[in-house]
């Protein structure tokens, strides 16, 4: 295996160790002996791909970046109409934030918003391009008749928040409730808000599975 596929390897094995540190002891414990012990190899070896706490933070704001926005594109610019689209996006989110518990912790975070200005200031444009993604499928959909004639922006904003403050009870509360079910009964609810009266509502599936 060529060395560059080793070293990318690594480098994820380390983010996805440091993203599980987080959904256990926050931000605030992650230390490299920590990502370490997780990702079984010295502290030495953590250091040969990053040059700290720092730069891993960063990484996981890429991971986030591309598992979240990058696949919300990605769907966005594939086949079906705006509102399948909007749904797979929506419920694949929450799937993800179900299937890993660090990432609001991650998100929320003091040491993210106030500790690094650079990485909260990159964060906040990946989210920029996220509510642009909604937005455009928002406005397709209402476009061909599918949604009512609303606001794209703040529609997109309402599903997010939608997202973000379901992922924060459930952060709190340490997974007290089936994120997945409840992603899916607030999608059939926006349905009921959103759609048009001649627009069929569609049975609520999880294509991520249950957790």
């Amino acid at each position: 295996m060529p060395p560059k596929k080793i070293t990318h390897i690594r480098r994820e094995e380390i983010v996805q160790a440091a993203l599980q540190v987080i959904g256990e002891k926050g931000v605030h414990g992650l230390t490299i002996t920590e990502i370490a012990g997780r990702a079984g190899m010295s502290d030495a070896n953590i250091y040969r791909h990053f040059k700290g706490k720092q730069e891993i933070l960063g990484a996981l704001g890429d991971f986030i970046g591309e598992a979240v926005m990058g696949k919300a594109a990605g769907i966005a610019a594939g086949k079906g109409t705006a509102m399948e689209k909007l749904k797979v996006i929506f419920l694949a989110h929450a799937a993800l934030i179900a299937a890993n518990p660090g990432l609001p912790r991650f998100m929320f975070s003091e040491e993210i918003h106030l500790g690094d200005p650079h990485l909260a200031k990159t964060i906040a444009g990946k989210m920029a391009g996220y509510i642009e993604t909604l937005s455009n499928v928002i406005a397709a959909g209402i476009k061909a008749g599918e949604l009512r004639p609303l606001s794209p922006r703040e529609t997109a904003i309402t599903l997010l928040g939608m997202i973000q403050f379901t992922a924060l009870r459930w952060s709190i509360t340490r997974g007290a409730f089936n994120l997945d079910a409840e992603a899916g009964r607030l999608w059939d609810n926006f349905l009921q808000l959103t759609q048009t009266s001649s627009s069929p509502m569609p049975a609520y599936s999880n294509p991520m599975g249950s957790v």
